[in-house]
C-alpha cells in the first residue's frame, strides 16, 4: 500500500502546473491543468462512500460532472460525479494561515456517477479554505487531475 501511495504522489507531481489562487467565482468553468504540488501538501485522498448531510449544513457549489459540498462542522469534503464519462471527480482544497497557503491535497470520489463520497479532513479554525471542483480521467495517456480555474472560499 505504501507503494502504491508513494507511486502515486509521484505520478502526481509529474503532471501537476502552477496553480495561483483564484478569487472565488460561480461563473466559470473553465478548467486547467494543475501542475505543481506544495511540499505542504497532503496528497490524493480518495473519497468514501457517505450519506450527504441536510444540505443546510453544507455550502455546495457545482460545476458540469462535479458538485464540490463542505461541511464545517467537522471538515468534510463531499464530491458527487455528476458525469458517467469513467473519469474520477474530486475536489483541490488549499488551506490559508496567516495570508500564506498552509496545506493542500485532493479529495478524489471513484465511486460513480450520482454517488457521494467524502473526505475527512481538519482545518485550524478561523483559517480560508479554497475548493476547486476537478475531473481525474486516470485511463487517459497522461492521467491528469483538471480543476477549475476559479473556485471558492469556504471559510
Amino acid at each position: 500500500m505504501r507503494k502504491l501511495m508513494l507511486a502515486l504522489s509521484m505520478a502526481v507531481v509529474a503532471v501537476m502546473g502552477v496553480l495561483m489562487p483564484a478569487a472565488a467565482s460561480a461563473e466559470t468553468t473553465a478548467v486547467q491543468a494543475v501542475s505543481e504540488f506544495s511540499a505542504a501538501a497532503d496528497g490524493v485522498e480518495f473519497a468514501v462512500a457517505g450519506t450527504l448531510p441536510p444540505r443546510s449544513q453544507l455550502e455546495c457549489h457545482s460545476v458540469p460532472a462535479v458538485e464540490i459540498c463542505y461541511e464545517k462542522a467537522g471538515d468534510h469534503w463531499w464530491v458527487q460525479d455528476q458525469d458517467s464519462d469513467h473519469a474520477s471527480a474530486g475536489v483541490l482544497w488549499q488551506n490559508f494561515r496567516n495570508g500564506s497557503l498552509y496545506r493542500q491535497g485532493w479529495c478524489i470520489t471513484s465511486l460513480g456517477k450520482g454517488k457521494w463520497g467524502q473526505c475527512n479532513k481538519n482545518y485550524y479554525e478561523g483559517s480560508k479554505l479554497n475548493g476547486f471542483p476537478c475531473i481525474w480521467d486516470r485511463n487517459s495517456s497522461n492521467s491528469e487531475i483538471i480543476c477549475a480555474r476559479d473556485g471558492w472560499t469556504f471559510q
